[in-house]
């Protein structure tokens, strides 16, 4: 497996930005907050970025990307619901595929010896989850792909006979907020 991306090769020249990006790089911003400095830095040095919101005692820690729309044209991705580590290693992996997540499509490369699925995350989580991608690309409408873990049985939350704690560590990103069941996940403002 690809190594973590702390210890990413990469140099900082080696990025350019795809047409029609709206992110703080590409409108060469200046007036940054101190985590927009450190996505900007990341994004220049490594091709995108990786933020990770802990568990604590409102729920389950989640994590996501920020500049594959930038570096790569492709959506920028999320998880929920694992180990910080773990969730930041798998965005890393599918953010250095060939092969770009889609929706819909399950992939046997991320998680060893389980198949993820890659949903569709409807807008009104971004702002909730997703603060620093949105003010990274400065609100522009971006989109965003969750990849989602199975139970020990390999079913997803959503299907039916998925284990409880699998859909309690991971909301359903594809449907609304304010459609979703209520719970952890829904009680984030």
């Amino acid at each position: 497996m690809p190594s973590p991306l702390a210890e990413h090769p990469r140099g900082s020249d080696t990025f350019t930005s795809v047409s029609s990006c709206p992110c703080l790089i590409c409108a060469d911003a200046t007036d940054l907050d101190a985590i927009d400095r450190d996505s900007v830095e990341n994004v220049r040095r490594y091709g995108w970025s990786v933020m990770m919101i802990p568990e604590d005692e409102h729920g389950p820690g989640w994590a996501f990307t920020i500049g594959l729309r930038h570096t790569r044209g492709t959506p920028d991705l999320i998880m929920c619901g694992l180990d910080l580590d773990l969730m930041h290693e798998c965005l890393n992996i599918l953010g250095e595929a060939e092969r770009a997540p889609a929706p819909e499509q399950q992939r046997d490369d991320v998680l060893e010896g389980h198949a993820v699925l890659v949903k569709t995350v409807d807008p009104s989580w971004h702002p909730i989850l997703l603060g620093s991608a949105s003010s990274f690309y400065q609100h522009a409408p971006m989109e965003v792909l969750q990849v989602v873990w199975p139970d020990k049985d390999g079913r997803f939350p959503g299907d039916e006979d998925v284990a409880e704690w699998a859909g309690e560590l991971q909301p359903l990103l594809w449907i609304a907020k304010d459609r979703h069941l209520a719970g952890p996940w829904t009680e984030l403002d």
